[in-house]
């Protein structure tokens, strides 16, 4: 009975190892479209056996140029950094309305990176998570609001992430991604500062009308220069140099403007990658697809680059 039970607990600490962080998500209550919601915190568990390395993450303090104060980011160094002279690709994750620079943390994009990295799944890359408040990316537009945020993660994050590390700094070698306003966010940013990204993911894309955006958005002029929507309509041929995914779920209550979005980027003849998978706007829907998402970023950097990108090894 002992040697069954014992059996069971390693089997059950198998399954643990290979779910990772998702194991832990709860699903949050889905939020309509005109409502901003607080985004819960997950705990988050190893990924691996106890005895698994554990990523090697840091958080970084700043001063920003285009805000004129201090900011926070998370980065997280691939296995073999500290011992090695190799440059690296770059992937900026953003955070959604109500997170900070942890919240891709705290769903497991560390511990995912690092697993598959290890073994040999995707290449080894450097992940930033930083710090967004609730200011959508974009450069504000009111009189009393000139806040640049947009400029600040275009410009200043990834400086400051160039020169502190053993980064590749060029457009084929750096990727963007986010969540709800942080999907919003990459995407508008790409078109944007076309010369800092080219690869985009938007996960549970939030997309904004005028009358519901934030008033920091300016007149419908200035929107629509913060609008994905008008922005690939205004800039199409930018819009196809990109390599972009983008998905929702069924039950998301933003899904049905992301499904225009989609219908636009068709008819623009803009290829992209498009997902509508099950689940809602939750923690346990970007958990269970974080394999996804750096499948995604794997390949899209590597048919960027070539054959100089390299090929995914085994390290452990």
């Amino acid at each position: 009975m002992r040697m069954r039970t014992a059996a069971l607990f390693l089997i059950a600490l198998a399954i643990v190892a290979t779910t990772g962080a998702c194991a832990s998500a709860r699903v949050m209550r889905a939020i309509e479209p005109a409502q901003t919601v607080e985004i819960t915190s997950v705990a988050t568990l190893d990924a691996g056996v106890e005895t698994a390395p554990k990523p090697d993450v840091r958080t970084v303090t700043f001063k920003s140029l285009a805000l004129g104060r201090a900011m926070p980011y998370s980065i997280y160094l691939p296995p073999g950094y500290a011992p090695s002279k190799r440059v690296y690709p770059v992937l900026y994750m953003l955070h959604g309305m109500s997170g900070t620079n942890d919240e891709w943390r705290e769903y497991g994009i560390f511990d995912a990176a690092d697993r598959m990295i290890r073994s040999g799944e995707i290449r080894p890359l450097i992940i930033v998570l930083p710090q967004g408040d609730r200011a959508h990316w974009v450069d504000h537009a009111l009189p009393t609001d000139q806040e640049a945020w947009g400029r600040y993660m275009a410009k200043d994050v990834v400086a400051d992430v160039d020169e502190r590390y053993r980064t590749v700094a060029d457009l084929a070698h750096r990727a963007i991604g986010g969540v709800s306003m942080g999907a919003h966010g990459a995407v508008q940013l790409a078109l944007n500062y076309p010369d800092t990204f080219s690869i985009v993911g938007a996960h549970s894309l939030v997309l904004r009308r005028f009358d519901t955006a934030p008033s920091y958005f300016g007149s419908q002029s200035d929107w629509s220069k913060r609008d994905p929507m008008q922005l690939v309509v205004a800039k199409p041929a930018m819009a196809k140099r990109l390599r972009l995914w983008i998905d929702i779920g069924k039950d998301d209550p933003w899904a049905k403007l992301a499904e225009q979005f989609n219908g636009e980027l068709d008819t623009l003849g803009i290829t992209h990658q498009w997902h509508e998978w099950s689940g809602d706007h939750s923690a346990s829907y970007w958990c269970h697809h974080l394999a996804d998402y750096l499948h995604y970023y794997d390949t899209a950097l590597a048919l960027e680059n070539g054959a100089g990108f390299g090929a995914a090894v085994r390290l452990s």
